[in-house]
């Protein structure tokens, strides 16, 4: 793997979780639900802890990582929010995408995985980042039933 291919592939995960942060971020502002309220916000937490996390490994590598999100992740958060606003099943909704960008972001992960040159250490941090978003997916699995 070359340095530029392994900046790439770091960018997409910065870009995936700064989404996830952001998109998290507006779930939080739109749900009147406060167990969901918490959860949302710690969820992006958790993010915002992962972007800082590879950013210092990539410091690391000599690569400077921009932590600005995607625009696909742009469109997907206003739209997450336009039908937080005018839907009736506000819950579950918002639950439903917060579900499909973990699965996206489960992907991104799978992706620079599936690369036999990461370096170990580094590997071993995505491979733990990559556990807890599984483990989100199932929480909001378990909440969808609760709504």
């Amino acid at each position: 793997m070359t340095q530029k291919e392994l900046t790439k592939d770091l960018q997409d995960i910065i870009d995936i979780c700064k989404d996830s942060v952001k998109g998290y971020e507006t779930a939080a502002d739109k749900i009147e639900q406060g167990d969901l309220q918490t959860l949302f916000l710690r969820l992006s937490q958790q993010r915002k802890g992962f972007v800082e996390e590879i950013k210092n490994e990539a410091l690391k590598l000599g690569t400077e990582l921009d932590e600005s999100g995607s625009t696909k992740g742009f469109f997907h958060r206003t739209w997450l929010a336009t039908k937080a606003v005018f839907s009736r099943e506000t819950n579950e909704k918002v639950i439903n995408e917060s579900m499909q960008g973990e699965k996206v972001a489960v992907e991104n992960y799978n992706k620079i995985l599936g690369n036999e040159n990461i370096p170990r250490y580094l590997r071993e941090i995505l491979e733990e980042q990559q556990k807890l978003i599984k483990g989100a997916i199932l929480q909001l699995n378990g909440l969808k039933a609760e709504v």
